[in-house]
């Protein structure tokens, strides 16, 4: 297929420090999961046993919030980068489904290929997909950063218990506002918009940054629905707060550059016992939490796993209809 017109810069391949750092992040990430089994299984029973042994309300829940959490993902890049370009819902869902898939390679290549999908197919011109990516990262941490800074403020304060109020939605709405004024502010600087070269529609147009924001809530509380279904299931009991808070946990594990694997499972079990209210001995919450984060991470990956096959083969197969003339990549705007 011929290059994208008027666009002859591609996206940077991955370089190789960077590969070799993601490789070590991936060997390190194996260890991990290797340290919360062990500590998982040091409570006798274990996640897989409690897992056949649960309601099916809590299974339902488990797989329905994975689903949701998925297309939630999928129209969080579209509203962002509704500003520089409109994409097909059904497009969309697939383009991220692959990139999810291929994050939990020992390099990481989904943000890569998606620039790569959108290079070729779209014609985007990659200053776009660079502010593009960056605009779902700001929503995605902004989202994030809000739910932690809600929970945290509560235990400043030395509350014993973790709810969802007042206090709660001052913190998580504070965050959100100063977030997006000072994001919009940034984006209508001169020099980021000389670099750019329109790219910064994203950061400033209120649809997509709004929007942006929306869906990754919508997201987090998913994340949340996810996290309390696998807490159910191994027995231990988490209120809402506590849940939107190890799931903003489990978010930035889960998107951190070293790897997919083990990192976000590590982090969780290593933060759940500060979160949870139990009297049971520190032992038997070790192994707990351990288990929790081991069942959300697994309740997520059996669904995503599957579906992002199946999107990476609807990615494949359009580029190669494209590549042999059967279809046309896009006109550039």
């Amino acid at each position: 297929m011929s290059e994208p017109a008027g666009n002859s810069t591609q996206p940077p391949r991955p370089s190789g420090r960077r590969i070799a750092l993601q490789v070590a992040g991936f060997v390190l990430g194996c260890a991990l999961v290797a340290w919360c089994v062990v500590r998982a299984s040091s409570a006798g029973e274990g996640g897989l046993e409690k897992l056949r042994a649960a309601e099916p309300i809590h299974v339902w829940t488990l797989v329905l919030s994975t689903l949701g959490s998925i297309v939630c993902s999928g129209f969080t890049f579209w509203t962002v980068g509704l500003p520089v370009r409109r994409f097909g819902f059904g497009e969309m869902q697939a383009v991220n489904l692959m990139a999810s898939l291929f994050n939990y390679a020992p390099v990481r290549l989904g943000l890569f290929l998606r620039a790569l999908y959108h290079w070729r197919i779209d014609r985007m011109p990659v200053t776009d997909i660079g502010a593009w990516i960056a605009g779902v990262a700001i929503v995605t941490l902004g989202t994030l950063g809000a739910g932690l800074v809600a929970g945290l403020v509560q235990i400043v304060a030395g509350r014993k218990e973790l709810a969802i109020d007042w206090m709660w939605f001052a913190g998580f709405g504070a965050v959100i506002v100063v977030g997006c004024a000072a994001t919009r502010a940034v984006g209508r600087s001169a020099p980021l918009r000389r670099f750019l070269k329109g790219g910064e529609r994203v950061l400033v147009d209120p649809r997509a940054l709004y929007g942006g924001v929306a869906f990754r809530t919508v997201d987090l509380v998913m994340w949340s629905l996810r996290m309390w279904a696998a807490a159910k299931i191994v027995g231990v009991s988490l209120g809402p707060a506590q849940t939107a808070m190890l799931a903003s946990v489990a978010i930035l594990g889960a998107g951190n550059p070293l790897g997919r694997i083990g990192w976000r499972e590590a982090l969780v079990a290593f933060v759940a016992p500060y979160v949870l209210t139990a009297d049971a001995p520190a032992e038997d919450i070790d192994a707990l939490t351990a288990q929790l984060a081991l069942l959300e991470s697994a309740g997520e990956a059996i669904l995503t796993i599957p579906l992002g096959i199946a999107g990476a083969a609807w990615c494949l197969l359009k580029v190669r209809r494209v590549r042999s003339g059967k279809a046309s990549a896009r006109p550039t705007p």
